[in-house]
Order: structure tokens, then sequence, then C-alpha cells
């Protein structure tokens, strides 16, 4: 078993593209680990419509 060095988001966690969308933000749909343990892909529904993969590393999410 592999471990993330990034505690990896819950489904329907709330987040930013870091540098690409501060203003809008997405919703975490999926998680990909297997493509890269130490930097997962992360499954976003954008909410300006669409969706898309992005690593871990670059997203912002939001403090409890």
């Amino acid at each position: 078993m592999t471990a993330t060095t990034t505690p990896l988001p819950a489904i329907g966690s709330r987040c930013w593209r870091d540098l690409i969308s501060p203003t809008t933000g997405a919703t975490v749909l999926n998680l990909d680990t297997s493509s890269s343990p130490e930097d997962p892909m992360v499954e976003l529904g954008y909410d300006e419509g669409g969706s898309g993969w992005w690593p871990l590393t670059t997203l912002v999410f939001a403090a409890d």
C-alpha cells in the first residue's frame, strides 16, 4: 500500500484551481491514486460548468 504526502480530499469537498480560477470553485467528484501516489489526480465538477482532472497539488481546499 502506498501513502500520499498530501491528505486526500473527501468526495464533495470544495476547492479552487490554484492560479487558474481563484474566483470560481469546484467540487471533488472522484479520486485516482493509481496514476501517481505522490500527487494523485482529482476529478472536479466546475462551478462554471463541465469537469476535468487535476493533480492534487494544484488545488486549494477551504479550511473546515
